[in-house]
C-alpha cells in the first residue's frame, strides 16, 4: 500500500526544523520563512522498496490527492480572516498537533518539527500569508541513469514529488529535484 510506504519532508529551507522548534519557544515570530526565501516539499513513495509497475497509478492518484489538499488548505488560508495567520494562533495549532502525537505516543523532538501535517500547514500558512503562487511536479519511477551513485539506493525505483513556492519549473534556476538530491546527500 503506497500511503503506509511514503515519506514527507521539507528540504528547504534547510533548516526549518531549527526555525520551527524556536518558533514554537517563541524565540522567533512568524513568518520565520521570508517572501523571498524558495519552500519545497517532498513526497517520496515506495519508500522501502520502489513503485511496482502496477502501484504507479497508485503513487500518482496518491500525489493527486496531497496537491488538491494542499490548493484547499492554501485556500482556506487565503481566504479566512488574518487572524488564522497571527503568530500565536499557529503556535497553538503546532502545540496542539504536538500534544495530539504526544497522546498517540510518537513524540519526539525531531518527529514534533517533522510531522507531515505540520509542515503541509507550514507550507500553506507561509504561501497564504505572502500571497505566493505555488505549483507541484511529480518524477519516476526514477531510473538508474537519473541518479548519481549515492543517491540510488535511497530514490531507484521512487517516485518523488515536490511542491515549491514558485509559479512554475523555470523560476527554479535548475531542476525541481536537484534539492532532493542535496537533501539525501547530506541526510
Amino acid at each position: 500500500m503506497i500511503v503506509v510506504d511514503s515519506h514527507m519532508a521539507m528540504v528547504l529551507p534547510d533548516d526549518i526544523a531549527e526555525r520551527i522548534s524556536e518558533f514554537i519557544a517563541g524565540k522567533r515570530s512568524f513568518p520565520f520563512v521570508e517572501k523571498n526565501e524558495t519552500m519545497c516539499l517532498m513526497y517520496l513513495y515506495g519508500r522501502r522498496s520502489g513503485i511496482k509497475d502496477g502501484e504507479i497509478m497508485e503513487a500518482a492518484g496518491l500525489a493527486k490527492r496531497t496537491a488538491n489538499q494542499m490548493a484547499v488548505d492554501v485556500d482556506v488560508y487565503m481566504n479566512s480572516s488574518q487572524a488564522n495567520l497571527e503568530a500565536e494562533r499557529i503556535r497553538d495549532k503546532f502545540l496542539n498537533r504536538g500534544l495530539q502525537l504526544a497522546v498517540e505516543k510518537k513524540l519526539t523532538d525531531d518527529r514534533l518539527v517533522g510531522d507531515p501535517t505540520m509542515l503541509a500547514d507550514c507550507f500553506a500558512q507561509h504561501v497564504a500569508f505572502y500571497k505566493q503562487d505555488y505549483f507541484f511536479g511529480l518524477y519516476g519511477p526514477l531510473k538508474e541513469t537519473e541518479l548519481t551513485a549515492d543517491i540510488r539506493g535511497p530514490l531507484l525505483g521512487r517516485m518523488v514529488m515536490v511542491c515549491y513556492n514558485k509559479k512554475g519549473e523555470q523560476e527554479l534556476g535548475a531542476h525541481p529535484l536537484m534539492p532532493v538530491y542535496v537533501w539525501f546527500r547530506t541526510g
